[in-house]
């Protein structure tokens, strides 16, 4: 779910640098602290949409949280 909800989240961003990509696994902690995500990048620069991607971790994250207190 958090995999779905996360690429949802992605799809709104509108940072140039994210180009189209594929969330392929997230890895989270028990205590969900923590994700790791991983990505495969069809269009795009892979160093720039990773860094675009870090710079909008706390947004993913807000926005995950919020969906997971929904469901």
């Amino acid at each position: 779910q958090i995999q779905r909800d996360l690429a949802e989240l992605i799809r709104g961003l509108k940072d140039p640098r994210i180009g189209l990509l594929t969330i392929q696994a997230v890895d989270v902690t028990p205590d969900y602290a923590h994700a790791k995500v991983f990505f495969s990048l069809l269009v795009g620069d892979p160093k720039e949409c990773e860094d675009a991607l870090n710079e909008a971790a706390g947004f993913l994250r807000n926005g995950l949280f919020k969906r997971l207190a929904i469901h």
